[in-house]
C-alpha cells in the first residue's frame, strides 16, 4: 500500500517563508562571527575598566 498524497515529505531544498510571503533571510556566517567578536571584544573592555 503507497502513501497517500497528502503524505509527502517536505522539500529539503523548500526555504521557510514568513507570514508576509517573504523569504527569511538569514545572517551569512562571516557577518554572525564578527557580532560575537565584537561583544566579546566590549565584554572585555568592560571588565578591564571594572578593575582598573
Amino acid at each position: 500500500m503507497s502513501p497517500s498524497p497528502d503524505a509527502r515529505l517536505p522539500d529539503p531544498d523548500a526555504r521557510p517563508e514568513t507570514a508576509n510571503g517573504h523569504s527569511l533571510q538569514l545572517l551569512p556566517i562571516g557577518s554572525g562571527l564578527v557580532l560575537i567578536g565584537l561583544g566579546l571584544g566590549l565584554a572585555f573592555i568592560a571588565l578591564r575598566l571594572r578593575r582598573s
